[in-house]
């Protein structure tokens, strides 16, 4: 019990005397007020807009479907499950309480 209360108090103690949160600052009463808003009179540049690129994207994908004649017929991979972390848990759990 004396080990895990010289643990706490030097624990305590490292965070307490922390340079970083002994040195924080508060916010000001006031803040600054925000700059002006700047508009500009001049139209942005544009290289290329979203919109040619979508409608480039969309001629090329159309040009593979044209070529691939087959399409069809396209059968999916087969069923995959995937376990995760909470179901294993949830295994885990139901197994311990069948078994004990």
């Amino acid at each position: 019990m004396k080990k895990i209360q010289g643990v706490v108090v030097a624990a305590l103690l490292a965070i307490w005397c922390f340079p970083a949160v002994s040195s924080a600052k508060s916010l000001p009463a006031d803040p600054a007020p925000l700059p002006a808003v700047v508009t500009s009179t001049r139209a942005p540049v544009a290289a290329e807009t979203p919109a040619t690129t979508q409608s480039t994207e969309a001629a090329s994908l159309t040009q593979r479907e044209h070529q691939s004649q087959n399409l069809q017929d396209y059968k999916g991979g087969a069923a995959v499950v995937y376990v995760g972390s909470g179901v294993l848990l949830v295994v885990v759990i139901v197994l311990l309480i069948l078994l004990i």
